[in-house]
């Protein structure tokens, strides 16, 4: 009995880059993020420091996709990368990945208080979206319901996970990827948080893979994001 099968990918091409550009734009992020964080003398973990921190990592996941397709593609992201979305029918996917992707980790997160542990699954964000419903809790949402599904879904799913599936297959690819995204949202949460956040890793990849776009995952991501930020809001 073969196994399963993999979808048919939109986007046959091999990209002309390898893992040194996945390495590149992880790295090159961070410490871009650490000198913009030491030159903005913001206090550690306040909304300032905590925007000038992702905005460092964008240079990394935008910057790398956006100068290999300048010096290495054809020059439009939509192209080289994916980065479209397909019509109403990518929205609805989106809408719907995102929502049922958000009650599966809340139901999660149940089981686990259920079983008593008391992990707080959402510890990371309620950190980076400072006290109360102020100026920095506005920064913070806008920023991870619109910049950062853009930034991550581009370096993700555009440009590490096509990477990761020449050398490890289609599966195995996917799988990598979704690990890969889980632990690099780990942070100050649980260690019991990379399961739900490698599972929304590949969703999010299941969605290019499938349709050869990342206007799906964008789409997943910022509903999952939005949900996540009214949940907060509405616990302060």
């Amino acid at each position: 009995m073969s196994g399963p099968r993999e979808p048919t990918r939109a986007r046959p091409q091999v990209p002309p880059w390898g893992f040194t550009a996945v390495v590149l734009g992880f790295l090159g992020g961070y410490v871009v993020a650490s000198l913009l964080i030491a030159l903005s003398g913001a206090r550690a973990n306040s909304a300032v420091a905590n925007t000038v921190g992702i905005v460092g990592l964008w240079t990394g996941f935008v910057g790398v996709p956006v100068y290999l397709s300048r010096t290495k593609g054809t020059g439009r992201l939509s192209v080289d990368f994916g980065l479209r979305l397909g019509g109403p029918a990518d929205l609805g996917l989106g809408l719907a990945s995102g929502v049922a992707s958000y009650l599966l980790v809340d139901g999660y997160a149940g089981l686990l208080k259920g079983a008593g542990d008391h992990a707080n699954l959402g510890h990371e964000a309620q950190q980076l979206s400072g006290h109360g419903l102020g100026f920095g809790f506005v920064v913070f949402a806008a920023t991870v319901v619109i910049g950062a599904p853009f930034a991550e879904e581009l370096y993700f799913r555009g440009l590490t996970q096509p990477v990761l599936q020449r050398s490890l297959g289609g599966w195995g690819g996917l799988l990598a990827t979704s690990v890969f995204f889980g632990f690099a949202h780990l942070g100050s949460n649980p260690i019991e948080a990379i399961l739900p956040l490698a599972f929304f890793g590949a969703v999010l990849g299941l969605l290019a893979w499938r349709t050869g776009r990342l206007g799906p995952g964008i789409v997943a991501h910022m509903t999952f994001n939005g949900i996540t930020v009214v949940a907060l809001a509405l616990s302060r």
